[in-house]
């Protein structure tokens, strides 16, 4: 077997898991049910290119986070005041849903599936992604940019709020997703 061949054909597994577990929730896919939509045979092929469901699980829950961090550190190595940074920051954020709209639905939504230690590591990159949040937000507070009582609470709403575009948003909508993101982005600012 070829490198490339097991790659391309993990791919197409991890995709169909995406939308299923998006779709469906993780608990109500089978393994049977991705191989159904492979149009493979049993589900005993798939174990020829994964371990098990929850290895899907996490793999589709690392990506999201890798492509949150991703946006989040090229938003943050803008050289600008701490309002610009932030709205890049929500920006950045926004576009990785609308980018990975599946993957990002598995990362809000189905994480809790996974078992330890697989959990704790989740929820550890998850935390650290926030306050790496909450510090652009205290920065934009201390310039006097922005205004919240409680940073904490004010980072948790800011998250919440871009975080529900995963159920609403259509790729085929008529605003582009940047188009999208940059008017979500004002709304929230005006709002802190």
């Amino acid at each position: 077997m070829s490198t490339q061949g097991n790659t391309s054909r993990l791919d197409q597994i991890r995709a169909v898991a995406e939308r299923l577990f998006r779709d469906k929730g993780y608990l109500a896919t089978s393994m049977r049910d991705i191989a159904d939509e492979m149009h493979m045979k049993g589900g005993g092929s798939l174990y020829a290119h994964i371990k098990g469901k929850e290895d899907l699980l996490w793999s589709i829950a690392n990506e999201a986070t890798d492509a949150f961090f991703a946006a989040l550190e090229t938003a943050c190595a803008v050289e600008s005041n701490p309002h610009t940074r932030l709205r890049a920051a929500i920006i950045a954020h926004l576009l990785v849903i609308t980018e990975h709209l599946g993957a990002a639905a598995v990362y809000f939504d189905e994480w809790r599936h996974l078992t330890e230690p697989r959990r704790s590591q989740f929820m550890a990159r998850r935390d650290a992604y926030e306050q790496q949040f909450q510090a652009l937000l205290e920065a934009c507070m201390k310039a006097g940019d922005c205004r919240a009582a409680d940073a904490r609470l004010a980072t948790l709403h800011l998250l919440s709020a871009m975080n529900a575009m995963r159920h609403w948003y259509k790729p085929y909508g008529r605003l582009s997703a940047q188009q999208v993101a940059e008017s979500l982005a004002e709304m929230l600012l005006r709002g802190l």
